[in-house]
């Protein structure tokens, strides 16, 4: 789709198609954290708003991650030293979430368009760059 420079348009499976999205989402977000890149480009190919791409993103991730967290908080793999990690990590996400939301305010919805495509394969060739460097 980035170099395409158009993106698809899927129009069948309805409701039925978007369940299977989210639940694949779900999936990847409690396996690595990466509920996300399937609900983002799902939305894309359904030809969503950005506005309506963003609230959706945005209640998903929020639910999912926070099902994660309280699932890896349960089985006891939240330590210590995990919460020294996120105070660490919690700065930079912030500034993150707020320059995020200032470029979100100043870019039309095809610069948008690009700019997360952009940012989902900036994503991905980083974890296939790790998964290479550690396997």
């Amino acid at each position: 789709m980035l170099v395409r420079g158009s993106v698809p348009r899927v129009s069948v499976g309805g409701r039925v198609a978007d369940a299977v999205v989210g639940f694949g989402g779900g999936i990847l977000g409690g396996l690595a954290g990466l509920s996300g890149p399937l609900p983002t480009i799902w939305a894309s190919l359904r030809g969503w708003s950005r506005d309506a791409r963003r609230g959706v993103f945005q209640a998903f991730n929020l639910s999912i991650l926070t099902f994660a967290f309280i699932s890896l908080l349960l089985s006891g793999l939240v330590t210590i030293e995990v919460g020294k990690y996120v105070l660490v990590a919690l700065p930079g996400t912030l500034i993150g979430a707020w320059l995020g939301r200032k470029t979100y305010n100043k870019i039309g919805d095809n610069r948008f368009d690009k700019t997360v495509l952009i940012i989902l394969l900036l994503a991905g060739v980083s974890i296939v760059v790790t998964s290479l460097s550690t396997g």
